[in-house]
């Protein structure tokens, strides 16, 4: 269970189904308010989180119910799934270019980072949890933040929610700054190295993408689901079931290398994955308990700044040692911590088209080790 115990809430805790339409009804404002001026600068996430807390604390929803652990259960492991269906390693490393180099090196910085600031700063009780949750975060995206959290039995959900707030405030005022200084003139001319020809179209013949169909969709939930049993499968076999979604992501990786121009003609599988994690952090937003949120954040803010930190010093060492021009560096720091979707904006937004397959590239590259990374600091700072 999330909590051991809610207070009656308007909504009684076993009515599941009248939870989940809530839980559908708070993703969707929180993808319809995303698309305005200010939703872009919050996030849908945050909103989503904002809202499902709201109304539990209003006590229109309970903090803990059945269908919660539905959710952790079932559909956070599909959507990790789904989201790995595109994670094929050879056109990841084909495409990825030197991206990858400056990437491998923002990773380092990241785990580095979550170490010293673990041995550094007092986290409380979820010391070792926090450092596995936010370096995974910060090497993949929040799909990870997820996998991680559910792997290592982190399921307190006012600690989970401080970490994704202070996640959401201090990264965004990441990429804000990293924004600012992407073309900055100083930070140019000391990576400038093959600066030229970055504005070129990256690929002028790829097809527009097209509505997904019922086809598709089975095709995609089922294959996760085959991903998804295996790997739990494979994770009892030797004892170690909370570990099943290394499995799950192993075999999603294999399944879409090796099946990368089968499956290339899917499309809507990202749109589910999306749902179902809205609905996870809807969940968390549910549980979380605003005294304890608030009384975690400072700590937090500051354990999360010293991984930015080290994280930075890690990229602009890679790219003098390497000599990986400006543009090199920003798609490589914006793919770790904010994952695809923002490095493939950057890219556009900065007109650099020839580093758009490489930040999908090496934002999917985040997703797949993300989760080794997640749980392999849990292992080495935990008891």
């Amino acid at each position: 269970m999330i909590a051991t115990a809610a207070a009656a809430s308007w909504l009684p805790a076993g009515n599941g189904f009248a939870l989940l339409a809530v839980f559908f009804a708070v993703a969707a404002i929180g993808a319809a308010l995303e698309r305005t001026r200010l939703g872009r600068r919050v996030s849908g996430v945050m909103i989503v989180i904002a809202l499902a807390m709201l109304l539990a604390n209003a006590g229109v929803i309970p903090r803990a119910a059945p269908v919660y652990d539905v959710i952790w259960t079932y559909l956070v492991p599909l959507a990790i799934a789904l989201f790995l269906l595109r994670a094929d390693l050879v056109s990841m490393l084909v495409e990825g270019g030197r991206t990858l180099l400056a990437f491998a090196a923002g990773a380092l910085g990241v785990v580095l980072g979550a170490w010293l600031g673990a041995r550094l700063l007092d986290l409380g009780a979820y010391e070792a949890q926090y450092a596995a949750v936010f370096s995974a975060t910060y090497t993949g995206g929040s799909l990870n933040y997820a996998a991680v959290a559910e792997a290592i039995g982190f399921r307190d959900p006012s600690a989970l929610a401080a970490g994704v707030a202070i996640d959401n405030v201090v990264g965004l005022g990441y990429l804000l700054v990293v924004g600012a200084v992407a073309n900055a003139a100083l930070f140019r001319r000391h990576f400038g190295w093959r600066g030229e020809g970055l504005a070129d179209a990256a690929d002028a013949a790829a097809p527009a993408p097209r509505a997904p169909s019922l086809i598709d969709l089975a095709i995609a939930l089922g294959l996760a689901a085959l991903a998804c049993a295996t790997g739990d499968a494979l994770a009892a076999a030797i004892g170690q079931p909370s570990y099943g979604i290394l499995f799950i992501t192993t075999i999603m990786v294999a399944i879409a290398t090796l099946g990368r121009r089968w499956l290339r003609g899917l499309a809507g599988e990202d749109v589910v994955a999306t749902l179902f994690m809205y609905l996870f952090f809807a969940m968390l937003g549910a549980g979380a308990d605003l005294g304890a949120l608030l009384h975690a954040a400072p700590a937090l803010f500051a354990y999360v700044l010293l991984v930015f930190i080290v994280h930075v010093a890690f990229v602009l060492l890679a790219g003098r040692l390497f000599r990986l021009n400006h543009a090199e560096l920003v798609i490589a720091s914006t793919a770790c911590i904010g994952g695809p979707p923002i490095a493939v904006a950057f890219a556009v937004l900065f007109g650099w088209r020839r580093l758009a397959v490489p930040a999908v590239a090496t934002g999917i590259l985040g997703y797949v080790v993300g989760n080794f990374v997640g749980i392999g600091l849990f292992n080495w700072l935990g008891p």
